[in-house]
């Protein structure tokens, strides 16, 4: 009978405890047993993981925005122009006293022109074409942007002194009128303030195409040499 006994025990430890096993599988519940509440931590509803998911993703593009606009924020306040100077601004030349009726133009490199002081007494064919006044002209030739120099030795049909173009001979008046060349019009103009005190401004930014009608856009300033 203990040969039995032992036998039967040997078996059990072998195969393991059936009825500890047994009771382990009793005790396993598949259901919540009533009045049984389940913690927050272990079961989230799928709206709240759903409203995190969409927080996150809002933050994120909330946040590249928010990058991408202050690039474009600096780069613009760096490019910026401040103090703008030279061709496309207002470009100071000197004061009405500066200029002599009748004398050679002064050219200004900076802002691109030339500024005459037109005597209507000149009489001559590349002369003020009777006006008087003062009058700026851009220095590129209309024809292909090269720049106009004053030539007061160049002799053109007898007469010398002319604004003439190196580039293909265009030539123009001190009034900067065209009488010869491929130019396709007049030496533009550009327009012109005076203060009070005689300063003289040319707006470079504001051109008007050349024409016959030159000589008559010359201004008369208080303090203009006559």
């Amino acid at each position: 009978m203990s040969s039995e006994t032992r036998t039967t025990e040997s078996a059990g430890t072998a195969g393991g405890p059936p009825d500890a096993w047994r009771e382990a599988i009793a005790t396993r519940r598949t259901q919540l047993r009533e009045g049984q509440i389940v913690p927050a931590a272990q079961a989230q509803p799928l709206s709240a993981e759903l409203s995190r998911r969409r927080f996150i993703r809002a933050s994120f593009w909330t946040g590249l925005g928010a990058t991408l606009l202050g690039s474009v924020g600096l780069f613009l306040d760096f490019f910026y122009p401040r103090n703008v100077r030279g061709f496309g601004a207002p470009v100071p030349a000197g004061n009405v006293k500066d200029y002599a009726r009748g004398a050679d133009p002064k050219h200004f490199l900076e802002g691109q022109f030339w500024i005459v002081n037109l005597d209507p007494a000149e009489k001559r064919p590349g002369g003020s074409g009777a006006a008087a006044g003062l009058l700026a002209l851009w220095h590129k030739c209309p024809h292909l942007g090269c720049t106009v120099p004053w030539r007061n030795n160049f002799t053109f049909e007898g007469d010398t002194g002319w604004f003439r173009c190196p580039c293909h001979g265009s030539t123009y008046t001190k009034a900067g009128v065209r009488v010869f060349g491929p130019a396709p019009r007049s030496m533009d103009t550009m327009k012109i303030d005076v203060d009070a005190s005689g300063n003289i401004t040319v707006q470079t930014g504001a051109r008007v195409p050349g024409g016959p009608d030159n000589p008559q856009r010359a201004i008369q300033a208080p303090g203009l040499a006559t």
